[in-house]
This record gives C-alpha cells, structure tokens and sequence, in this order.
C-alpha cells in the first residue's frame, strides 16, 4: 500500500482508502450481516488500508454501526470519516440538526470522536446553508472546538461550488467528489482539483469507476441505459486500454486516477472482500505514462 499526504493535516493516509456504502450490502443482492461488513473492515486493515469513510445516510445508520464493531479494539494507527446534513432527515442542514445527527453517528460508531466530519452532498445545502447563522459549518466548528471531530471537509457534484467555498474558506482540509473525474471524463481537473490543491485540501475521488460502469456493473447498466451518453467514450477508452495491453478496466481505472500526483486519495465502495483485495492490489507504485494519460483523455 502506498501513502500520500491529506491536505493540510500531517496525516500520511492511504491511496485506497475505504467507503463504507456498500459492505453492508447491496441492494440486488440483500442486507449482509454486521459481521459480513466487520470482515471487510478488517480485511482493509491487514492490507495496509488506515482512512475509513462512512455517512448516516448508508444504510440508514448501518454503514457506522458496522465500522463501530469492526474498529473497537484496534491499536494500529487508522482514520475514520463520517457525514452530517442528509440524515435522520434529507437536506436539512441546521446547525441543531447537525449536531443531533452527529451525536447519533458517535453513537453508532461507538467512540467520543472522529478524525474528520463533512458535509455530505453541499449542493443540497448551497452557499447559505453552509455559511448562514445557525446552519452546518457553524456547528462544524463548534465540534472541532469541542475536540469532538478533529478536522472539517467537504463532500458533493457542484463542482463550481465547492471550489468557491474552498478558495473562500479555509476550513475545509479535504473535498469529495464522484462521477466527476474517472477514465470517462474529468470535469473536476479543470477548476475543483487545481483550486483544492492551491487551498491544500486533499482531492478524495470516489466512484472511480462510474458507479461501476467500468467494472463489475458494466452489463448491468447497458442493459438499463443508463449512462447512455459515456458508452461510445467508453468503448474508445477500453480499445485504447487494450493496445497498451491494461490488465483490466478495473485496474487501469484505479490506476489512471493513482497517477495523478494530485489526487490524495481513492475511495473504493466495496461490497466484500474479493473487491477490495482488487482494488487494493493497484497501490503498488506503477502508474500510467503521461502519453497514455493524454491519449486516454483524448479519446
């Protein structure tokens, strides 16, 4: 496992880390047991994997209750993440609210604290509902003082939103984003990465793989049609992987976004062992040559 330093902090985190939205389950194929996600979890461990991400909203509160099993007792060093604003009740994003959601997420996770709080899908709160009287980074940093959460960050798709906040507030030491930068497009390399980097917030890109178009849920989705309009790019894509002979779709997704030096992390939402031990077995400092890189966001 290879490691990259998190923003602002002097946190050395793993490249892959963690997202907890799915080793409870998926959807098609049923809620697991809580012990099904614990051996995720400590799956991740033994294989190098120290951030941890989850939110109250996956799984209604199931995400955290799985990380609050797997984590008691745990020595090694490790980082856990969580959400405020979409749940117990969506998009409300009022400083009690976020406090009271907070409080339950503790609760679930079995701790007094976590390492980094953020404000899940920001877009839903827009600028006011961040930054107004009695709303959500109020009660952020009122947790930060409180010793309750160590560090603010930001999560969400408006990318011209986020990037304001972040030039215009230096609270934040880390921004999420998903579908917005992976091998079928890279919206976010234009204003989001270059202004968190000039902020020195960590970039935390998850969904690399399209919300599994370029993975296991490829078929799937064809069959649906949705994501219609990427399917033309993504057969360009994979014909292009495959003269350069990439291993997989799979591998070389995770791989084109390690070899941007300005990515601080990947967050890989598995749903069990198999995946993340995939996932995990790119970390191995073999990244794409910029010619590639540049043919690849060509096509």
């Amino acid at each position: 496992m290879q490691y990259r330093r998190f923003g602002k902090t002097d946190w050395q985190v793993s490249e892959i880390g963690l997202g907890g939205s799915w080793f409870y389950g998926r959807p098609e194929f049923g809620l697991q047991p809580v012990s099904y996600g614990v051996g995720v979890v400590e799956r991740a461990l033994d294989l190098g994997i120290n951030y941890f991400d989850t939110a109250p909203l996956y799984g209604k509160g199931r995400s955290e209750e799985v990380y609050g099993h797997a984590l008691q007792g745990v020595t090694q060093p490790y980082f856990l993440a969580t959400k405020v604003g979409y749940f117990p009740e969506p998009f409300d994003y009022t400083r009690d609210t976020v406090l009271r959601g907070f409080e339950a997420s503790l609760k679930r996770l079995q701790r007094d604290h976590v390492d980094l709080v953020q404000i899940h899908e920001s877009e839903q709160a827009g600028w006011d509902g961040i930054f107004g009287k009695g709303r959500s980074l109020e009660a952020l940093r009122e947790l930060r003082e409180q010793g309750l959460a160590t560090h603010i960050g930001l999560t969400g798709s408006d990318l011209g939103l986020m990037s304001r906040i972040l030039r215009e507030c230096d609270d934040f030491v880390s921004v999420i984003t998903f579908l917005k930068y992976d091998l079928l497009g890279q919206e976010a390399k234009q204003e989001l990465v270059p202004t968190a980097v000039t902020s020195d917030a960590a970039v935390i890109l998850a969904s690399p793989l399209h919300g599994g178009l370029l993975g296991s849920k490829r078929d799937h989705w064809r069959e649906t049609g949705r994501f219609s309009d990427l399917y033309d790019k993504q057969e360009r894509v994979e014909a292009i992987l495959a003269r350069h002979g990439a291993d997989s779709t799979i591998d070389a997704g995770l791989r084109y976004l390690l070899s941007d030096p300005q990515v601080g992390m990947i967050l890989s939402g598995v749903a069990s062992v198999e995946e993340l031990e995939t996932s995990v077995a790119v970390s191995d400092g073999r990244h794409f040559r910029a010619e590639l890189v540049a043919e690849i966001e060509a096509a």
